[in-house]
C-alpha cells in the first residue's frame, strides 16, 4: 500500500542535532559497528576485557553492568545513562518508583528540564550535570580539548574511575567521529585496556550498537565536537555519590520553565539590569525594593513541594516512607521563613530562590549587598537547608546558562563603579526603581 513518506525526526540528546529517518521506507535491526570499534562480545573484545580485569581496570564494570539500561526514547541517552549511574552507585531517590520500591527511572529526572522537552531535544552536558547534582551526585565537568594535556587528564580520570567501585565517568561525544551514525550521545565508560589504550563504552542505545571498545585518542576527538545548543565542546563528567545528602526535595523551578522559552531569560536580564542600578540611600527601602523586584521577575517560576504532583504509587506509600522526608521539608521551610526575605514574599519558594541565587561578587554594589545577606543566612542554616540551597543554586545556574535567548550580561568588569544600567543618565539618579511594582 502506498503511503506518504512521513518523516519523523529523532533528536540525539547530547548535541540536539536532528537527523531524519523515514518511518515508511525501512526498518532497522541494529547497526554494524565501524572499524574504529571492537565489539565487546567478539573474541578480541573478550581478550581486551579479560586483560583489563586482571589489571584492575574494570572494577566499575560490574556495578554498571548490573544496571545496564536501554534508553526508552531516541533522545533519552542522557537520562538513561544517568539512571544507570544512579542505580549502579546505589543512590536512594527518596521517592517511590512503583510501590513499594524506591528506584530511579527516567520519569523521575525532571528537576532541570521538562521531560517533554527532553523527548524532543534531549539534554546537553550542563543539563546532565545539573540533573546529577540535584540527585545527590558530585559532578565535575571537563570540556573536550584537542591538546595532549587534555588526553592525559582524560586518561587519568578514566583510570581512577574504572579502578574504583564508587566513581563513574560518563562521556558526551559525537558518534560521527567514531564512524557511527548519529551525532551527540551520552554513555558511561566501564573499563580501560592500558596496552592498547582503549576504553569500553557501555552504549545505552543497545537497539543500535552493542557495548564496544574504542581508542581513547579517537574518543577524545569525539569529545571536542561542538554542541550547537551551548556553542561549547562536549566532554566528560566525573560522578560520585555525595554521602549524607538528599535530592532536591522542597524548592525548585517549575517544570514548565522551558529552556527554549524566552520568559525566564528575559526575567534574568531584567534582574541583572536592576542589580546594576544605584542602590537607594535608605537601607530598608533598598531591601524592600530589591525583594519586590526579584518577586516581580521570578515569582511565576518558583516551586515548593506542596505544588508538586505525585502519582498513585507515591501517594499509597506516603505513610510508609515519607516521615523523614516530611520532617526535612518542614525544617527547610522553617529556616527559610525565618529570613527577612520571607517577610516580604507571600511564598517561601520565592524567598528560597533569592537565597540560592548565584550572585557574583563584584558585579555591582547592589548585588554585593544582597549577596552578602544571603551568605549570612546560609551560615546559620542546618545541613539539610544548606544542601537544598546548594542544589537549587545549581539548578538556577543551569537554566540561566541554557535559557534562550542567551543571557548576555558583562560580568567581567574592570571598573565596577563605572558600570551603570541602560536607564542611568550621567549625573542623574537611576530611574529603574520606577519599573518595580510596589
Amino acid at each position: 500500500m502506498m503511503q506518504n513518506k512521513l518523516q519523523r525526526t529523532f533528536a540525539c540528546s547530547a548535541g540536539r542535532t536532528n537527523f531524519k529517518m523515514s518511518v515508511t521506507a525501512k526498518n532497522f535491526y541494529r547497526r554494524p559497528l565501524p572499524e574504529t570499534c571492537v565489539e565487546f562480545s567478539s573474541e578480541l573484545g573478550k581478550k581486551l576485557f579479560t586483560e583489563a580485569l586482571l589489571q584492575g581496570s574494570a572494577n566499575i564494570y560490574f556495578k554498571l553492568a548490573s544496571q545496564f539500561r536501554t534508553q526508552d526514547e531516541p533522545a533519552y541517552c542522557g537520562l538513561s545513562t544517568l539512571v544507570m549511574v544512579l542505580n549502579a552507585l546505589e543512590v536512594d531517590p527518596e521517592k517511590v518508583w512503583k510501590a513499594p520500591w524506591r528506584f530511579y527511572h527516567e520519569s523521575m529526572l525532571d528537576c532541570c528540564v521538562p521531560l517533554e522537552n527532553i523527548k524532543k531535544s534531549g539534554i546537553n552536558l550542563q543539563q546532565f550535570s545539573c540533573l546529577a547534582t540535584c540527585n545527590r551526585l558530585r559532578s565535575s565537568v571537563s570540556y573536550g580539548e584537542t591538546t595532549p594535556e587534555f588526553l592525559k587528564k582524560f586518561r587519568a580520570s578514566l583510570v581512577n574511575s574504572v579502578k574504583s567501585d564508587d566513581q563513574v565517568l560518563v562521556a558526551s561525544y559525537d558518534r560521527s567521529v567514531l564512524g557511527q551514525t548519529g551525532t551527540g550521545h551520552f554513555s558511561p565508560l566501564a573499563a580501560y585496556h592500558a596496552d592498547s589504550d582503549q576504553v569500553l563504552i557501555m552504549d545505552v542505545a543497545r537497539f543500535k550498537y552493542p557495548p564496544h571498545w574504542v581508542k581513547l585518542e579517537t574518543l577524545q576527538k569525539a569529545l571536542c565536537s561542538v554542541d550547537i545548543s551551548t556553542k561549547k565542546p562536549r566532554g566528560f563528567v566525573e560522578l560520585e555519590l555525595r554521602k549524607g545528602t538528599r535530592p532536591l526535595i522542597m524548592y525548585g523551578l517549575k517544570a514548565y520553565v522551558n529552556v527554549n522559552d524566552s520568559d525566564f531569560a528575559t526575567s534574568v536580564i531584567s534582574w541583572n539590569e536592576f542589580l546594576l542600578c544605584d542602590p537607594l540611600e535608605n537601607e530598608e527601602e533598598e531591601f524592600q525594593l530589591c525583594c519586590r523586584k526579584f518577586g516581580q521577575c521570578f515569582a511565576p517560576h518558583a516551586l515548593c513541594c506542596t505544588q508538586k504532583t505525585f502519582d498513585a504509587d507515591q501517594k499509597n506509600s506516603c505513610i510508609e516512607c515519607s516521615n523523614e522526608h516530611s520532617d526535612a521539608c518542614k525544617l527547610i521551610c522553617a529556616e527559610i521563613r525565618r529570613t527577612r526575605f520571607a517577610e516580604v514574599f507571600s511564598s517561601s519558594a520565592v524567598a528560597a530562590l533569592l537565597v540560592a541565587w548565584p550572585f557574583k561578587h563584584g558585579y555591582s554594589e547592589r548585588s554585593d549587598r544582597i549577596g552578602d545577606l544571603t551568605e549570612k543566612y546560609k551560615k546559620e542554616f542546618s545541613a539539610e537547608t544548606i544542601n537544598e540551597m546548594d542544589q537549587l543554586t545549581t539548578q538556577i545556574r543551569t537554566l540561566i546558562c541554557c535559557s534562550k535567548p542567551p543571557v548576555i550580561i558583562n560580568v567581567n568588569k574592570t571598573e565596577t563603579t563605572n558600570n551603570k544600567c541602560s536607564k542611568n543618565k550621567i549625573g542623574e539618579t537611576c530611574a529603574c526603581s520606577n519599573d518595580v511594582h510596589l
